[in-house]
C-alpha cells in the first residue's frame, strides 16, 4: 500500500522515515483492507478548522482520522498538539507523533476509544503496534 506523507507546517520537524515504517508495520499486522493512505500534518488553525467542519468540535485536536472511500483513507496529524502532549507526558513530540499515526491507523480498523471499555482495548493494541513501547 503507498503511504503518502504531506507536511503542512513547518514549526514541528517531522520524522518522516520513522513514520513510514511504523506505519507499513502496523498496516500489516492490522491487515488494511485500505489501498493508499495520506498522513497529512497540519498546523492547529487548519486542524481546529477541520475539527470544527468534519466533527463539530471548535478546538485543535491532535489526530483526525478519514474513511475516504474507494480503499483511501488519510489520517491529519497536529504536530504542535503532539510537541504541547509530548511536554505533559514527559516524551518527546518524535514518539507522540508516532502514537498518533498508530492511534489513526485503529480507528481506521475499526477501534473506538468513547467508552472505557473501548479506550482500554485501543491503548493496549497502540503498546502492541509499537512494540510494547507506551
Amino acid at each position: 500500500m503507498p503511504i503518502i506523507l504531506k507536511n503542512l507546517q513547518k514549526k514541528i520537524p517531522i520524522p518522516k522515515h520513522k513514520i513510514l515504517n511504523v506505519a507499513k508495520a502496523a498496516v500489516r499486522k492490522l491487515k488494511s483492507e485500505h489501498e493508499c493512505l495520506s498522513i497529512v500534518f497540519v498546523g492547529s488553525a487548519r486542524m481546529r478548522m477541520l475539527n470544527k467542519k468534519y466533527l463539530k468540535h471548535d478546538y485543535v485536536t491532535d489526530v483526525l482520522t478519514f474513511d475516504l472511500g474507494d480503499k483511501a483513507a488519510e489520517i491529519i496529524i497536529c504536530p504542535k498538539v503532539a510537541f504541547s502532549n509530548a511536554k505533559a507526558h514527559q516524551s518527546s513530540t518524535e514518539k507522540e507523533i508516532i502514537l498518533y499515526v498508530v492511534h489513526g491507523l485503529l480507528h481506521l480498523a475499526g477501534y473506538d476509544d468513547h467508552e472505557g471499555k473501548d479506550i482500554v482495548q485501543m491503548r493496549q493494541m497502540e503498546i502492541k503496534l509499537l512494540g510494547g513501547k507506551g
